[in-house]
């Protein structure tokens, strides 16, 4: 994450009006910002040093009405324009979102487990980790058909690895120290 990605963000959530709709802002941003990412012409003509700062900000007045994005939000992608960090969109939305989920109490965490799960097996796991952390749990699941049975769950930097093959790993730790061996 690049050194002005978070500071953007806390300058959005903190000049926010009351009751902003931060979820809604970055749906529609994060559809701008792959656009961005993706978009090789539209790359070029935001770093073409001969087209005039009126036409690109034109053109992000029109994608930010195209994607839904509130004259707020347009306005902080017009600040970004003009400080030369529009390119970055994608960077300062992450931070945005977990700024913002810092803010909510929400944790984001990224599933794996060996094949899909049932409505009830995902509510055990997000309330097992709601449990374990004190927040509010979002999860995004990932299937390795490689894990045996169970879980592995990241949070950032924290692993909740509930995976039989831990399991079995824990096991044989205990019952090598216990029998000596």
């Amino acid at each position: 994450m690049s050194s002005f990605t978070r500071p953007y963000a806390r300058a959005f959530v903190e000049a926010a009006p009351r009751g902003y709709d931060f979820g809604a802002f970055l749906e529609a941003g994060d559809a701008m910002a792959h656009a961005f990412e993706t978009n090789p012409t539209l790359r070029a003509f935001m770093l073409a040093p001969n087209v005039k700062r009126d036409a690109k900000k034109g053109a992000i007045q029109e994608l930010a009405r195209k994607s839904g994005i509130d004259a707020y939000g347009t306005r902080f992608l017009l600040v970004m324009l003009r400080n030369h960090r529009l390119l970055e969109a994608g960077a300062v939305f992450r931070a945005l979102r977990d700024l913002n989920d810092e803010i909510q109490g929400v944790l984001r965490v990224r599933v794996t487990v060996p094949e899909p799960l049932t409505d009830g097996e995902k509510k055990a796991i997000q309330d097992a980790l709601a449990a374990r952390t004190g927040k509010a749990v979002k999860m995004q699941i990932d299937l390795d058909p490689t894990l045996i049975g169970g879980f592995v769950a990241r949070a950032g930097s924290r692993v909740f690895d509930g995976s039989v093959t831990s399991a079995i790993r824990r096991f044989e730790e205990q019952a090598g120290q216990t029998m000596g061996a």
